[in-house]
């Protein structure tokens, strides 16, 4: 005569419940477990079934993990996948949960890309290259990346996207030279993600123009900071090293040497 179970008795947790096996604990179980499998008291376990009913409830544990991960905002499944390798080593109980929210429509890779693609695009920040990445670092599959960024990452939201970081960037620099001010904006909207054509034609549309006031006394202001740094030289020397400083910084070379012969002038 096989074991039978003599006992079941609820435990603190709400669903879960512990089974008992010739009046010894045998192990735990989950409501749903319980009625899948018609547990009941008087019921004959054998060796087979036991195994059955503790990886049945091995894999609702790891199930309700998932859902529990999962209720806060969408995820990918690698995500998913490795999360619930945090609670077991059993890589069959983990492909099974993922089967199962494959089937339930609770994971899925394209509606994730596709979410996070139209979610980008509304932000303005990054551009499809930085998009795409992004994605490829979720280790969602390049096909689902690609599908994604065709259907919700049009040429047009990139180019107004783009012209909307590069007023952001070009504005933030206005400590530096014109040129240099250009220059870092190109520079970093090619490391936010946008191609060379399409920063080209931002900056482009942007049609910036330099303020020559404004261009005048930060040289000014630059060329005094370097003019002091260099005192220790002759003045030959001064002067290149000045220059040499002042043209790094993007600073028209007419310009720059305005500013050298009155600092000669004047010495």
């Amino acid at each position: 005569m096989n074991p039978k179970i003599t006992k079941i008795s609820s435990q603190k947790r709400k669903g879960r419940f512990n089974v008992y096996i010739d009046d010894h604990y045998a192990f735990p179980i989950s409501e749903n477990v319980m009625i899948k499998y018609r547990v009941f008291k008087g019921m004959e376990v054998d060796e087979k079934l036991k195994h059955e009913l503790i990886n049945a409830d091995n894999i609702s544990k790891l199930y309700s993990k998932a859902i529990d991960f999962l209720s806060h905002q969408l995820r990918t499944e690698n995500e998913v996948v490795k999360k619930l390798s945090n609670f077991t080593e059993d890589d069959s109980e983990i492909e099974t949960v993922i089967n199962q929210l494959k089937d339930q429509h609770l994971i899925n890779d394209q509606n994730y890309a596709d979410s996070y693609v139209r979610t980008e695009v509304k932000k303005q920040d990054k551009g499809p290259s930085n998009v795409f990445f992004k994605l490829k670092s979720k280790s969602v599959s390049e096909d689902k990346i690609q599908n994604a960024i065709e259907n919700f990452y049009s040429d047009e939201d990139a180019m107004d996207n783009c012209i909307v970081q590069a007023k952001k960037i070009f504005n933030k620099h206005k400590r530096d030279a014109f040129k240099n001010r250009v220059q870092k904006t190109k520079v970093n909207l090619i490391k936010k993600g946008y191609n060379t054509d399409t920063v080209i034609s931002a900056i482009d549309a942007l049609a910036l123009e330099p303020d020559d006031e404004q261009q005048e006394n930060l040289l000014e202001e630059q060329g005094e900071k370097f003019w002091l740094r260099n005192k220790k030289y002759d003045n030959q020397k001064r002067s290149l090293k000045t220059k040499q400083s002042l043209y790094r910084k993007g600073f028209n070379i007419d310009d720059i040497n305005h500013f050298i012969d009155s600092k000669l002038n004047n010495f």
